[in-house]
């Protein structure tokens, strides 16, 4: 299947690879189908692009990469909805946001997508573990910007190169 996408132009697609949201993300219920891009060969970042809305593309990462402590506890109801009956089927991934300076990027530990390896049927569950937040800084205080970004700077997302 071949895509149209904002920041990537066309794409083929393995049918195969579609990932189902049957709920969708949180604020963009109506978008239920996504798939994975690399963002580059050696980069732990990837895009969740929609199927469905060239434009709509997440950054997304395995956060035991950056957070090896990290624990996600699947509700019974969510892992039955994904029909995930062994942890092994689950691939976990998090949205990251990367504003002007990369090095404040943030992920998103609360509310992880929970992806069903076998079935590419998925879901973003929230979390009610309180060490979690929506910005966890993915860089460590001591590596700031030496170019802060401006103040007021918008944040944006650079496609890959």
């Amino acid at each position: 299947m071949r895509i149209q996408t904002t920041r990537f132009g066309e794409v083929e697609i393995n049918d195969a690879a579609i990932l189902t949201f049957p709920q969708g993300l949180y604020g963009f219920e109506q978008r239920r189908q996504f798939c994975l891009i690399d963002h580059r060969p050696d980069s732990p970042l990837k895009w969740l692009q929609s199927v469905e809305d060239p434009a709509l593309a997440f950054v997304v990462m395995n956060p035991f990469e950056y957070f090896p402590d990290y624990e996600v506890l699947i509700p019974d109801e969510e892992a039955d909805a994904l029909g995930l009956t062994d942890p092994s089927q689950a691939l976990v991934l998090t949205i990251v946001a990367i504003p002007s300076d990369p090095y404040q990027m943030t992920a998103n530990l609360l509310a992880p997508l929970i992806i069903n390896g076998d079935t590419n049927l998925a879901r973003q569950i929230i979390l009610s573990d309180p060490r979690y937040s929506t910005k966890h800084r993915l860089l460590p205080e001591a590596a700031a910007s030496p170019f802060p970004a401006p103040k007021g700077a918008a944040p944006t997302v650079s496609p890959p190169s």
